[in-house]
């Protein structure tokens, strides 16, 4: 009950057309660079250097963002907060379902993205496999985000804020700039997921001291998720939620 109500708060018709049309830049970009007189091998580029610049590192983390903060924030904000931890269920449980809710309304609206940019860069090239590493990395670039920020917007209403500051300030600025902070961006992990399914990409060179490895993505981004949802419960159980 508790995915479901979030999920129809996240999933609002406005946000989510303003959303997709977001996420789906890639498509669009690629499908009008096929009408032009150009090869497979260079709209297939695009298309990652695209997918890549636009969709996993900025659309969807701001979608993530944006539903993350909103999971539990809006509870606090709307002051209904008190009728969801009054009634008798686990702390544990409101954490997992909120984020769940959370990383599956992201989900939903990057599964558009993808899908279309898959169709339009499939139907372009004639490789209906390029799609693979966009959907994996757009897999954990949801997890990471989706997860980190639901606490972040139970403790604060500036929550949206934090996250664009990491967002455009630590990874679009100071990870790229030195690879050894490389670890420390979401964007990145989900690189080594994207990379490993399609290697030979010009995004690759952002890796840093990363290495390709769809699986330590996977694992840095569970880690993630289970230290998320026990610092929620903990903070479900310390805060005034009032």
């Amino acid at each position: 009950a508790i995915i479901r109500v979030t999920l129809r708060r996240l999933i609002t018709r406005k946000r989510v057309i303003g959303l997709a049309l977001f996420a789906s830049a890639p498509a669009i970009i690629v499908l009008f660079a096929s009408t032009g007189d150009r090869g497979a091998d260079r709209i297939a580029n695009l298309y990652h250097d695209t997918t890549f610049g636009i969709l996993i590192s900025v659309a969807l983390p701001v979608i993530a963002i944006v539903n993350g903060a909103a999971a539990l924030g809006d509870e606090r904000r709307s002051h209904t907060m008190p009728f969801l931890a009054l009634k008798p269920i686990p702390r544990w449980s409101i954490a997992l379902s909120t984020t769940l809710a959370s990383v599956g309304a992201t989900l939903a609206i990057a599964l558009v993205g993808v899908g279309l940019g898959w169709l339009a860069a499939g139907s372009a090239t004639g490789d209906w496999g390029i799609g693979q590493g966009p959907a994996l990395a757009a897999l954990v670039a949801a997890i990471g985000y989706g997860t980190i920020f639901v606490p972040i917007g139970l403790l604060t209403r500036r929550a949206t804020v934090i996250g664009l500051i990491y967002l455009f300030l630590w990874e679009a600025s100071f990870a790229n700039a030195v690879e050894t902070l490389a670890p420390t961006s979401l964007s990145h992990i989900a690189l080594q997921a994207y990379v490993d399914i399609a290697p030979g990409i010009s995004p690759a060179e952002a890796l840093g001291t990363l290495e390709p490895s769809l699986g330590k993505a996977l694992f840095k981004v569970a880690v993630v998720a289970v230290v998320s949802l026990a610092f929620t419960t903990w903070a479900l159980h310390k805060r005034d939620l009032a």
